[in-house]
């Protein structure tokens, strides 16, 4: 099972200043025997460090559901919503925690959903058996989903959709992005996965090759119609030297090479995100015989809505893409239905 796990890690995620609706949370700490003596409070519009006196701290900050926030010391951190409650931290135990005066608030949801995600998290990795894990992950997505569409309107949500997005079609992702906060929507993460959510539906499955350019290292233009679109069914494979899936990947590659390469079909790999002479010392080494753009980039991926690699294409002679996201045995199975 080769799926997208994502625990919740605030700092992933760019903190919104806008937005902010009126009002202040107040923040309190107690600490045991053994209190550091200051402790760090940030959110998107606060940045201090404040002296904890006799075990304990209090401070306030004004309302912003839209921004992550954290406590931290050197005993560790709190993650936090400014919602408007009244929030206690408890650092005597092993594990920093925080509890919110009012059960519905947002960060009282944040914490009942971290620790959810977590437990479904932990269960995928250590299950061993292929259909149950796909269940949990199935699990997993789907309190992801719910959570989003709970938590449109603050900062939960946008880490539901950090954790989901990959699992949405484009339609139901630019769905899901257009019933957000505009203040939400406006954060740069929402932008970039909105912008190629609409570049996958341009170019989905069915639609006729989107056509690029490349300039490579010696001044050469190379055009992807320069494979696509020629008569032959054509596998093209986005990767980079530095992706460990895409090396796992390319054994299933040659194998559909070696079976398939002829007259009705061959193979390109385009190279992405990546250094030219990683690319060119990498290519040999990962065992790449068939054709090859060295120097891609982010053209490619921007016109196709690329977000992660491995990501193969297969396009039919006349060039309209036939199918989008082969992965392992499933290759050749798609290529002996033309071929």
């Amino acid at each position: 099972m080769d799926k997208k796990i994502l625990l919740f890690a605030a700092a992933a995620l760019a903190a919104v200043a806008c937005g902010q609706k009126s009002g202040m949370t107040s923040l309190t700490g107690k600490f045991g025997v053994d209190a550091p003596s200051q402790v760090h409070i940030a959110t998107a519009s606060v940045d201090t460090v404040l002296n904890i006196t006799d075990g304990a701290f209090s401070f306030k900050v004004p309302v912003d559901l839209l921004s992550n926030a954290v406590v931290e010391t050197e005993l560790g951190q709190c993650q936090f919503i400014s919602d408007g409650s009244k929030l206690t931290f408890d650092f005597t135990g092993d594990t920093p925690k925080v509890t919110s005066s009012d059960p519905a608030s947002a960060t009282s949801r944040l914490n009942a959903f971290i620790e959810k995600a977590n437990d479904l998290a932990a269960k995928i990795r250590a299950e061993q058996d292929e259909e149950k894990g796909e269940a949990l992950y199935d699990q997993y997505v789907d309190l992801n989903k719910e959570t989003l569409l709970a938590n449109k309107d603050n900062f939960l949500g946008l880490v539901a959709l950090q954790n989901v997005y990959y699992d949405l079609e484009p339609a139901d992702l630019l769905d899901a992005i257009a019933g957000l906060a505009p203040e939400l929507q406006g954060q740069q993460f929402v932008a970039s996965v909105k912008e190629a959510a609409e570049a996958q539906l341009k170019t989905a499955e069915g639609a006729m090759f989107t056509d690029f350019t490349i300039e490579e290292e010696d001044g050469t233009k190379v055009k992807l119609s320069d494979y696509v679109g020629k008569g032959k069914y054509m596998l093209v494979d986005f990767w980079a030297s530095w992706c460990g899936p895409c090396k796992r990947e390319m054994p299933y590659i040659k194998a559909a090479y070696d079976q398939f390469h002829g007259p009705k079909f061959d193979i390109l790999s385009v190279a992405v995100w990546d250094e030219i002479e990683d690319t060119k010392k990498a290519a040999p080494e990962f065992g790449i015989v068939w054709n090859q753009i060295v120097n891609g980039q982010h053209i490619p991926t921007d016109l196709y809505g690329i977000q992660g690699i491995p990501h193969l294409i297969l396009f039919g002679p006349d060039g309209t893409i036939l199918k989008r996201g082969l992965r392992g045995e499933a290759i050749a199975e798609e290529l002996a239905k033309y071929i």
